[in-house]
């Protein structure tokens, strides 16, 4: 079987990740491999962020902070926010600044950002690493995007935990006949 199929039909998400991440030579690998995504005009419409070491903690404390201020919230809550950024040694914020340009609208820019993170997801897994795409209320909360950056017009795609996986998933199997129609 080719490698490269063999790699995407064989790639989880590793929700449990732990040290070694990638180095800076891997990172920069994989950060080519995310703007070989299909980019309609060539816009370029991503920014990636990465947060790694002590810059965890404070993102993990802008996570709490959005909790507090989300009205009445445990502090199991808060606590479970603050840890979010600490479920890896290395994420990567993917960000989505749409460009405006006639022939190209948003969604498809969104979609070309969510290319670039599967084009991550495959190079980590080549590299024997592991991650896992999440999103959720911290990707739309505001104090989160101004941490980023984030204009009023763009989005926070991806928060990309990234690692050595502690355990590699068992892989789901999926039945094609209920995903896949074909046309005669």
């Amino acid at each position: 079987m080719n490698p490269v199929i063999k790699l995407i039909q064989n790639r989880v998400s590793c929700p449990r990740l732990t040290q070694p991440a990638p180095s800076e030579g891997e990172l920069t690998e994989i950060f080519s491999c995310a703007m070989r995504a299909p980019d309609h005009a060539r816009l370029r419409p991503w920014r990636y962020h990465v947060v790694q070491g002590q810059a965890r903690e404070a993102l993990g404390e802008v996570f709490a902070q959005v909790a507090r201020e989300g009205g009445e919230c445990s502090e199991a809550k808060i606590d479970k926010c603050r840890n979010m950024p600490l479920r890896s040694p290395l994420m990567v914020v993917a960000v989505c600044e749409p460009q405006t340009n006639s022939k190209v609208p948003e969604i498809e820019q969104l979609l070309a950002v969510g290319a670039g993170v599967q084009n991550m997801q495959l190079a980590i897994s080549s590299l024997g690493y592991g991650s896992v795409w999440r999103t959720g209320e911290m990707a739309h909360a505001p104090l989160v995007k101004d941490a980023f950056n984030v204009s009023d017009q763009g989005h926070i795609v991806a928060f990309l935990y990234i690692g050595t996986p502690e355990k590699v998933p068992n892989k789901p199997e999926l039945e094609m006949a209920k995903y896949v129609k074909l046309w005669n």
